[in-house]
């Protein structure tokens, strides 16, 4: 089975359909919906990955807070029942105290400090431990392996980051309001307060501190100093644990800005490009590319500037052409009344200039009739554009024409009738400019009727045709050449009827019908009625337009 190639008259009739079709609404747009997503996701990351760090590191203080309480808490307790003597001859057992933080299983990156009443330091934990640790030295010279150059690198980087986000402005601003004081929590705590919470050293490093005073009854004896400097290491784990979700993040963030650069802003301003060469060259009116195939607002777009393109182009050229003809239409009747106005100077007769009066009469009724149809239709374009479409019933658009043709018919003439094979209870819609639309039917019928003998008849039929709505005006004329079956549609092309004076007609009124249909999205053509002898019984002209569906037809 052979695979049917579509003509360029069939692709650019479904890119014509494709491009009228429904539009997209903002919301329900393939493009929109990929900008967001693709956005969405980078920052669905890197929200997640902060908001996880930011609570996790919120909630390891907390934790720290509460066990560093709870164990300042009790050595508090046990040194205040350990000191000696009652109101105010009670005095710190130093000694006591001593043995107190000696005997407390202080975890590593812990540090617990004791301060007697006068401020000065007369424990630490650092210093109580008495035990020696011996273990044999690693050899001066050791045989260390390279290590590898990806993971210098890797630290290096790591090492650049690290320094950059500790040096960021608001973060070296919090490390100022939360610098550590150790004599003001000494002080605050000889004066019965306790201090607590996260501080950072002169390092800069982070420590979770605890200051609780030591009492025997109402008296302070000293004050209690446990801070945990492990917080920071922990939490430097962690943000090196979700380094490759932040890769991740900048990943997905650079492919979809890749994506929407490749995607959209190359497209773009590849037309944008395409539309300043065309603008330059009207030899270059195809300069602008077919992207029709991403089926897509810039896809649309594209169809759009190409057909907008032609059509302007299209339009130069009718400009042109029209200028011409109306140039060459008018310059016929100005070379007859120049003629007839030089040859009346030298007539001799009263007859002679009576005659070459009448003609340069019908010059100037011709020109003037020119003048009159040309006028009409250079305006038809912007009528059409301050006209609004309606939806129009077939039925009665053929019926009020044909009643008004009936009404003003005279006695001599050709009569009109309505032959529409149409049910009038269930109606066909059209979406047409009304004037325009029965301006066509009337050009058709007064064309129909000048041909027509007297006791002849002009028929006007509307029928529906799938998706089409199908009008005809056939009459009992002598018909149209073949040869100018096409060539009638034409600007100024005139074929008298029998008996016609010279100059009735202007030969735009057909002219004027197609370029209205066209704005109809519709087409228009002329043809013979023919019996089977192969005699011409009349001319009929099909004026085909798209129908209106209705909401029951879905």
């Amino acid at each position: 089975m052979s695979k049917t190639i579509p003509s360029q008259k069939q692709r650019k009739r479904r890119r014509q359909n494709r491009r009228r079709g429904p539009r997209r609404s903002l919301w329900t747009s393939r493009l929109t919906r990929n900008i967001f997503l693709s956005n969405l996701i980078g920052l669905i990351i890197l929200v997640t990955g902060a908001l996880a760090m930011n609570r996790f590191e919120a909630g390891l203080i907390n934790a720290k807070v509460d066990n560093i309480q709870s164990l300042a808490s009790t050595i508090t307790t046990v040194i205040g029942e350990q000191a000696t003597g009652y109101g105010g001859t009670a005095q710190l057992d130093v000694d006591g105290a001593r043995q107190v933080l000696r005997g407390v299983n202080v975890q590593e990156g812990w540090r617990v400090r004791l301060h007697n009443k006068s401020g000065d330091l007369v424990a630490d934990t650092n210093s109580l431990n008495d035990t020696i640790t011996t273990e044999v030295l690693d050899p001066i010279l050791e045989d260390r392996p390279n290590r590898p150059k990806q993971d210098i690198w890797r630290e290096n980087i790591r090492g650049w980051i690290d320094d950059k986000l500790h040096n960021l402005p608001w973060r070296q601003a919090k490390r100022d309001s939360l610098r550590r004081d150790l004599k003001t929590e000494v002080r605050a705590g000889l004066d019965g307060e306790s201090s607590y919470g996260p501080r950072y050293d002169l390092d800069d490093n982070l420590i979770v501190t605890v200051s609780l005073p030591v009492q025997r009854v109402q008296q302070v004896l000293g004050v209690v100093t446990v801070e945990s400097n492990d917080v920071g290491s922990i939490v430097t784990a962690e943000r090196q644990a979700l380094a490759p979700i932040i890769v991740l993040a900048f990943l997905a963030m650079f492919l979809t800005s890749l994506g929407l650069t490749l995607f959209i802003s190359l497209p773009m301003r590849r037309l944008a490009r395409a539309a300043e060469i065309v603008t330059r060259s009207a030899q270059k009116r195809d300069a602008i590319p077919d992207l029709s195939n991403r089926r897509d607002e810039i896809g649309d777009l594209s169809l759009v500037l190409r057909d907008m393109t032609e059509g302007l182009y299209n339009r130069i050229d009718d400009i042109a052409n029209f200028a011409a003809d109306v140039a060459h239409e008018i310059k016929n009747p100005l070379t007859s009344l120049r003629s007839a106005s030089d040859t009346l100077r030298v007539a001799k007769t009263k007859e002679q200039r009576e005659k070459l009066i009448d003609i340069i009469q019908q010059d100037v009724s011709r020109m003037d009739r020119l003048i009159t149809d040309i006028s009409k239709a250079s305006k038809v374009d912007a009528n059409l554009a301050r006209e609004t479409a309606k939806t129009l019933d077939v039925w009665e658009i053929a019926e009020n024409i044909v009643e008004f043709y009936q009404q003003t018919r005279s006695k001599d003439g050709a009569s009109v009738v309505n032959t529409s094979a149409i049910d009038p209870d269930t109606p066909i819609y059209i979406r047409a400019y009304e004037t325009p639309f029965a301006q066509v039917l009337r050009n058709l019928i007064d064309n129909a009727l000048t041909f027509s003998p007297e006791t002849g008849e002009v028929r006007v039929t509307a029928k529906k045709d799938g998706d089409r709505v199908i009008f005809t005006v056939e009459d009992d004329g002598p018909g149209i050449p073949a040869e100018n079956l096409e060539t009638v549609f034409e600007r100024f092309y005139t074929q008298r009827p029998k008996g016609a004076s010279f100059g009735s007609h202007s030969g735009l009124g057909l002219a004027i019908c197609r370029q209205i249909i066209t704005a109809h999205r519709g087409t228009i053509h002329a043809e013979n009625r023919m019996n089977a002898a192969g005699e011409t019984l009349g001319a009929r002209f099909t004026v085909d337009v798209p129908r209106q569906r209705t909401t029951t037809e879905g």
